[in-house]
């Protein structure tokens, strides 16, 4: 039944499930089977708005390790065009309708305001819960963090609360939004705000051609204003109300433990400045 590996995860692997039509995500043996059962529940509550998710079939157990049975999406995410754009140098039409900046910013609003039930996570509490401890910041400055994050603007939205690009697949031209394990009930501002730092604050492998990383520079302010002008229009969201949520948008990214040192340094000395600014 198990069949090919079709792509890696950091906390899993995916395989074809028997057939074409069918994935299982199989999650590290080590992994807590209520995190695997949030994430089935979540994806199974997405999917029943209507919106354009991965439908959930049922969860499994293969060699000790538990797994989710999904829809098979196949297409490319909005990651890999990012990097098929820069690699050939490709700039970016503010006014293009249908770009990915704007695809990517459509879905977010269609996630924001759709009514769900069955999603019960509390956004903040599981922000924190996910930045835990870095090594690079003090007692004090976690404490700083948690107070920062407790202050800011409540709301009971659905929030998917992983917006990493590569999480959005285009199947046909379709756009599909996977991975709902973090989804939230908050405030909307919080899921935008991830992007908007990924995109002002990314740093490229350091085997990027200096040609692509010098595109790059002058791609990423083009791609933020892109972005933000489509989702600000749509939902009535202020920049300002999305860029208050800077400072947990980066601690959770640096907290991934997938970002390169230049990165995590540059988004510690932004996090230290807005807290000291609070």
């Amino acid at each position: 039944m198990l069949g090919i590996r079709v792509g890696t995860g950091s906390s899993c692997e995916v395989y074809e499930w028997g057939g074409d039509d069918k994935v299982v995500k199989l999650f590290h043996a080590n992994t807590p089977s209520e995190a695997v059962q949030l994430e089935f529940r979540n994806s199974f509550a997405a999917w029943k708005t209507g919106l354009q998710v991965a439908r959930p079939f049922e969860q499994v157990i293969w060699e000790g390790r538990p797994g989710i049975v999904f829809e098979k999406v196949v297409g490319e995410t909005i990651i890999n065009r990012f990097f098929q754009g820069l690699y050939t140098f490709q700039e970016i039409d503010f006014y293009e309708a249908d770009s990915e900046l704007r695809i990517f910013a459509r879905v977010l609003n269609d996630i924001h305001k759709a009514t769900v039930s069955d999603i019960v996570t509390d956004q903040k509490e599981n922000l924190i819960a996910i930045i835990g401890h870095p090594a690079m910041f003090t007692n004090d400055e976690i404490s700083a963090i948690h107070t920062y994050i407790d202050l800011l603007p409540a709301k009971r939205q659905l929030c998917h609360g992983d917006t990493n690009p590569g999480n959005l697949i285009l199947r046909d031209g379709n756009p599909i939004m996977i991975d709902w394990m973090h989804a939230a009930l908050g405030n909307p501002a919080a899921d935008v705000a991830e992007v908007c730092v990924m995109l002002e604050y990314a740093v490229l492998p350091p085997e990027t051609p200096a040609a692509v990383d010098e595109f790059f520079q002058t791609w990423r302010q083009t791609a933020y204003n892109v972005f933000i002008d489509e989702y600000c229009r749509l939902s009535g969201v202020t920049e300002e109300e999305i860029r208050l949520w800077y400072v947990p948008a980066a601690a959770r990214s640096i907290a991934s433990g997938a970002l390169l040192d230049e990165q995590i340094t540059k988004l510690t000395a932004m996090i230290r400045h807005r807290l000291h600014k609070a």
